[in-house]
């Protein structure tokens, strides 16, 4: 059996050293296989050293980092699908209200009996406040609405 290479003693040394992906590892160790078949100084063998070094140093960023972005997107995407479902929710109620206010309206002008109105006296009848209030909260509602869209 030869003597195992430098090169090869510290990829064994990083591989444990570091969790990096197994594609990483394949590929630098494929690498390192075909320069041992080179005869290199040992001058060149050192610089490789250093280099490999910082490859895997330079690769446990990446990966992190990789990993780190792909958690902030997942928090992202999750926000935004809460978004969507309080935006549906407060459409929802809209629309209720809507249709509650249609139907109140309705059955009161239905029910409303025409009061005799004296030509000077201009006094504001109970059902009126009552369509005015309505009329306002829901203006509220689609004020608020228009808002968040």
């Amino acid at each position: 059996m030869s003597k195992e290479s430098p090169l090869s003693k510290l990829l064994g040394q990083l591989d444990r050293e570091y969790s990096l992906s197994e594609e990483f590892k394949n590929r630098v160790t494929r690498l390192v296989e075909r320069l041992e078949g080179l005869n290199l100084p040992a001058e060149q063998v050192q610089i490789l050293l250093g280099k490999v070094r910082e490859t895997y140093d330079r690769q446990v960023l990446v990966e992190s980092c990789r990993e780190e972005s792909r958690r902030s997107l997942d928090r992202i995407h999750s926000a935004i699908q809460s978004y969507s479902s309080a935006l549906n929710n407060i459409n929802q109620r809209l629309d209720q209200a809507e249709a509650a206010l249609e139907s109140l309206l309705s059955s009161k002008a239905a029910v409303r009996p025409v009061p005799p109105r004296p030509s000077e006296e201009k006094a504001i009848l109970p059902f009126d406040k009552e369509k005015a209030r309505a009329l306002a909260a829901f203006v509220s509602i689609s004020s608020k609405n228009s808002r968040i869209n």
